[in-house]
């Protein structure tokens, strides 16, 4: 059973959360009932439930195989990026961890991925652990 102040918290951060909502999200948030959500995990279902993209898998193969970093993307945001559509394949067509590992530098320019390639990383965290500190080399070596 939650406590005064645990279900203070719930609220206000469900409160701080729906002023972030739009149009038809904040429609859908606004009819519920009073009351209707009594947690976070409850809550976090809901919205995912209704809210999360329901993809075809061969769109989201698609995806994963057009992946690119955008311009002026954070390298957070890309690696972010990377392993939604990557999480998000059915494991039944979903290319093993090594191969993802090959696919991941194909997502930066060529000077980039050349670099990547050229430290044998032999896990995918280890790439996306040493991408920040290559592209500052590559930035350092253009001044």
């Amino acid at each position: 059973m939650f406590d005064f102040f645990e279900l203070h918290e719930i609220g206000v951060q469900m409160r701080l959360f729906s002023q972030t909502l739009t149009r038809d999200v904040k429609k859908w948030f606004k009819a519920f009932p009073a009351n209707h959500i009594d947690d976070l995990a409850n809550f976090q279902r809901l919205f995912i439930d209704r809210w999360e993209r329901k993809k075809n898998p061969l769109q989201i193969l698609s995806e994963y195989d057009n992946i690119r970093r955008a311009p002026n993307e954070s390298i957070q945001d890309y690696c972010t990026r990377f392993n939604n559509i990557y999480n998000a394949i059915p494991t039944n067509i979903k290319p093993p961890p090594d191969l993802a590992l090959i696919k991941f530098p194909d997502g930066f320019d060529a000077d980039m991925s050349y670099q990547l390639r050229e430290r044998n990383h032999e896990t995918l965290q280890q790439v996306k652990s040493n991408v920040v500190s290559v592209e500052a080399n590559l930035l350092a070596k253009k001044v």
